[in-house]
């Protein structure tokens, strides 16, 4: 049952300690096509380069299918900012790395447009756990209450386009 002092839709904020030791191992485990057999249906490693430190940053990312040769990542997580502008990146999918462009959608509008359509998918009731949100009323959230968790949140959208060599 959802309080009155908690919003119908909030991002979930992982403990930091465990999901440095699961990201190194998955970040393992994706870096090679035999290790990567089993959980790279639905994870990734996407490659990019920090803002600020230009270093090469690398996070595991679970992923679907766009269409179109494009993979949609659904993220709430700060790493975003360093696709702003800057779309050149690289993905290693199923252990093989291969050049990328991404493509940020920070939009409220838009992001909600997408969660919804997710969620309606899915059902409400599994959605969240799988989009990396929490859904506190019992229904799916209106095109509205998700907007919202964007703006307020940080929900946002990267499309991954492979089929085009980096420019």
């Amino acid at each position: 049952m959802a309080s009155s002092s908690r919003p119908p839709v909030q991002r979930i904020r992982p403990p930091k300690a465990p999901y440095r030791v699961v990201n190194r191992v998955m970040r393992w485990l994706l870096s090679t096509p035999s290790r990567a057999r089993r959980v790279g249906r639905h994870l990734l490693l996407l490659h990019v380069t920090g803002r600020r430190t230009g270093r090469e940053l690398v996070f595991p990312v679970a992923y679907r299918q766009a269409g179109g040769g494009e993979l949609l990542v659904l993220t709430n997580s700060p790493w975003r900012v360093n696709l702003r502008d800057r779309p050149d990146v690289a993905v290693t999918l199923l252990g093989r790395r291969r050049a990328a462009r991404a493509r940020l959608v920070e939009e409220p509008e838009r992001v909600a447009e997408v969660y919804h359509r997710l969620i309606e998918e899915v059902g409400h009731q599994r959605a969240g756990r799988r989009m990396g949100i929490r859904i506190n009323v019992p229904r799916t959230p209106t095109h509205e209450e998700l907007a919202d968790a964007a703006r307020r949140d940080g929900l946002a959208l990267v499309y991954l386009d492979l089929t085009g060599e980096q420019r």
